[in-house]
């Protein structure tokens, strides 16, 4: 076998010294084609999903602005019927609501007696609760106020609490708290469970 030269050896033992750096400049040169593939592909699927997203933010902009009142028609019993607030042709101001909206006429007239008609009504502007436009409506009183659908507006209306701390009133508790719901007091040191004439639940009263 024919013996390598020192030159030989001096190149392979270069090579070997070079070859780590070698290595991670091919291993940045591959990150940086995947980088740029992964990229290029987030950007097509902006550019494919784009217009639906856009499309969804409008309408759920417009479904939060474009809404009407019920027809009163379709109303359950018992439901007040409201209709949008139309200012009369000409005014700057909130006026008052028609007179046939209202539910008593003549309580308006005198609650507006002696009162200019920009002085009559609540000069308001709606704000936005959510995210959604609430609008003037006339339901029955004398003047407009803020007001926007359920469907439109989730609001929580529960009316009873499944909750092992909530409790009946007091037994001592006067006759105008029927039908309210207690929690159970959690008392600190020096203080006891007890009840307070005219209140309607038990408390935290000092110790005996």
């Amino acid at each position: 076998m024919a013996s390598l030269s020192p030159q030989h050896h001096l190149q392979k033992a270069n090579a070997t010294i070079q070859s780590p750096t070698t290595c991670s400049n091919e291993a940045l040169a591959r990150s940086k084609d995947t980088m740029a593939q992964m990229c290029g592909a987030a950007y097509l699927i902006l550019a494919m999903l784009g217009p639906q997203l856009s499309a969804a933010a409008s309408l759920k902009v417009a479904s939060s602005t474009a809404w009407v009142p019920t027809a009163c028609t379709e109303l359950e019993p018992g439901v007040p019927c409201r209709k949008l607030y139309k200012p009369p042709l000409g005014t700057t101001f909130v006026a008052p609501c028609p007179i046939e909206s209202m539910t008593s006429p003549d309580g308006c007239s005198a609650q507006f007696a002696g009162k200019s008609d920009a002085d009559q009504c609540p000069q308001i502007y709606c704000p936005k609760a959510l995210g959604v436009t609430m609008k003037l409506v006339c339901g029955g009183i004398c003047c407009p106020t803020c007001w926007a659908p359920d469907w439109v507006v989730a609001i929580d209306r529960h009316t009873a609490l499944d909750n092992a701390t909530v409790v009946e009133p007091a037994p001592q508790a006067p006759p105008t708290c029927t039908g309210v719901r207690c929690f159970e007091p959690v008392c600190a040191v020096g203080f006891t469970k007890g009840h307070v004439q005219g209140n309607c639940c038990y408390s935290c009263v000092p110790g005996r």
